[in-house]
């Protein structure tokens, strides 16, 4: 039985964006729904709706590993304070070593000042949270009350989390097969993104089960798609930033002292060491952490909005390069390198894009 078995409908959605939330809002760790069945030893602890946690969190925070009991209140702020403090505190957590933590929509400020005296922890999908443990304390509180659009499995796939998926399918051959967890290793989200993109792909004929094996059995519908979203669904969720160099030296981008050693180059730059048969006229970075202090000042970077240098966060782990088999380590996905070129809509730069791809993706193996 999963947490989505148990769960109203409601509450199943207030769990998942909420998780969702922390990711986004702490940028460095992640939330991850369990069920009884996700936790070794456990009973079904919502035996009664008045008993013990309705799911648990595993948060992962700076190496450590914290699973904490929830207690979901989809309107909790609608209750007061004193209510919901009462009710948590009647809950009881019999095979829990910590305190149940309020899973709600949205906690008002004046309400996170309570539950915070109270020392009662808090998520919200907003990002707002209160987490107290040995191994780590998290208080984020004044995040405003998210618009809620309805949770639709159909879409979830192509969500900016979804899209991160669907990119880790694409450019890690044979990770379609394997377990939803390592999958949401090399993707960088929570387990129930995957949940949810996978059986988006699924529904919508992408990935079948053949045999006992999954597989992607349409690889470029789904790179197109991926491709044509990507501009309006990922990208502006990137963080981008533009510059003009100043430097003399018009291919700085060449000299490896120039750029953050985790910073990968994309779009034209990248085609260009790709195919060396594309002169670049903009340069794109994907950098880890913003914009190193190093490549600031060797590329004498100033901001400009019309700048021909654009910077924006990397959004796969590193780990996942590793299997991307690239000879050249400081250049993107080659996946990644098509999407900008063709996003520019520049004809030149179209005909390198379909030479990229008829290189390095055409061939790949789901």
């Amino acid at each position: 039985m999963t947490f989505s078995d148990r769960l109203a409908s409601s509450e199943q959605r207030a769990l998942t964006l909420a998780c969702e939330a922390f990711s986004d809002a702490t940028r460095l760790y992640q939330a991850t729904p369990l069920s009884a069945s996700g936790r070794k030893g456990q009973v079904d602890a919502r035996m009664s709706t008045n008993d013990g946690p309705d799911a648990w969190i595993r948060f992962d925070v700076a190496g450590k590993h914290l699973v904490i009991p929830v207690v979901i209140k989809a309107s909790a702020s609608s209750l007061g304070a004193g209510v919901i403090v009462n009710r948590m505190r009647s809950r009881s957590t019999p095979e829990d070593n910590r305190p149940l933590m309020l899973v709600t929509q949205h906690v008002t400020p004046r309400l996170a000042d309570e539950l915070i005296a109270k020392r009662i922890p808090f998520l919200d999908t907003a990002g707002n949270v209160f987490l107290q443990a040995p191994e780590a304390t998290i208080m984020i509180v004044g995040r405003g009350k998210p618009t809620l659009q309805r949770l639709d499995r159909t879409s979830r796939s192509t969500t900016p989390k979804g899209m991160r998926v669907t990119f880790a399918l694409l450019t890690l051959p044979g990770l379609v097969d394997e377990p939803y967890r390592t999958i949401a290793d090399f993707s960088g989200v929570a387990l129930n993104t995957v949940n949810l993109a996978m059986d988006d792909l699924m529904d919508r004929g992408l990935v079948v089960v053949k045999g006992k094996n999954r597989v992607i059995v349409d690889r470029r519908r789904l790179v197109d798609d991926w491709v044509s979203l990507y501009p309006t669904r990922l990208r502006p969720k990137l963080g981008p930033q533009r510059f003009t160099s100043w430097a003399k030296d018009k291919s700085w981008w060449l000299n490896p002292e120039a750029l953050d050693p985790q910073a990968r180059l994309g779009g034209e730059v990248a085609a260009d060491i790709l195919t060396r048969n594309l002169k670049p006229a903009t340069v794109t970075v994907y950098a880890r952490g913003g914009l190193a202090p190093t490549m600031m000042s060797k590329a004498m970077l100033r901001p400009d909005e019309r700048g021909d240098v654009e910077v924006l966060d990397a959004f796969w782990p590193v780990a996942a390069e590793d299997r991307w088999g690239l000879s050249d380590r400081g250049v993107v996905h080659p996946l990644l390198v098509y999407a900008d070129l063709i996003m520019s809509g520049d004809d030149r730069n179209r005909e390198v894009a379909q030479a990229i791809y008829a290189s390095y993706m055409a061939k790949k193996n789901a």
